[in-house]
Parts: structure tokens; C-alpha cells; sequence
């Protein structure tokens, strides 16, 4: 039984690493694009992208809450 609850627990840590790295990995993709607009267009494109994956999942669990 303790071995079976190491094992939840350590893929609940692998399977939050892999959502934060992609979290990431968007983000930065999304900025980069962002970075090719005019400046104006910018900055409201870096507004847009500028939440943090910790804010990002508190927000999605209250969404999944409700």
C-alpha cells in the first residue's frame, strides 16, 4: 500500500512538471510571435501573455470548481 501511494504521488509531481514545461513552451512561442508585431500591437500581445503558470493554474482549477 505505501509503495502503491508513492507511485500516485510521484506521477502527479511528473504530470505537473510536464504541464508547467508545456505551460511554458506556448508562452514563449506565443511571445516570440509577438514580438514581430508593430510596437502597439505589441505590447497589448505581451499583456496578453504576460500570466504567470502559477496564476495561470490557480485560475484554471477555480474554473473547474465552478
Amino acid at each position: 500500500m505505501k509503495r502503491l501511494f508513492t507511485i500516485v504521488c510521484l506521477s502527479f509531481i511528473v504530470a505537473s512538471c510536464s504541464n508547467q514545461s508545456v505551460y511554458e513552451s506556448v508562452k514563449a512561442n506565443r511571445i516570440n510571435e509577438c514580438r514581430k508585431l508593430p510596437q502597439a500591437a505589441y505590447e497589448e500581445c505581451m499583456a496578453r501573455y504576460s500570466q504567470s503558470y502559477d496564476e495561470y493554474e490557480a485560475e484554471r482549477q477555480d474554473l473547474l470548481k465552478n
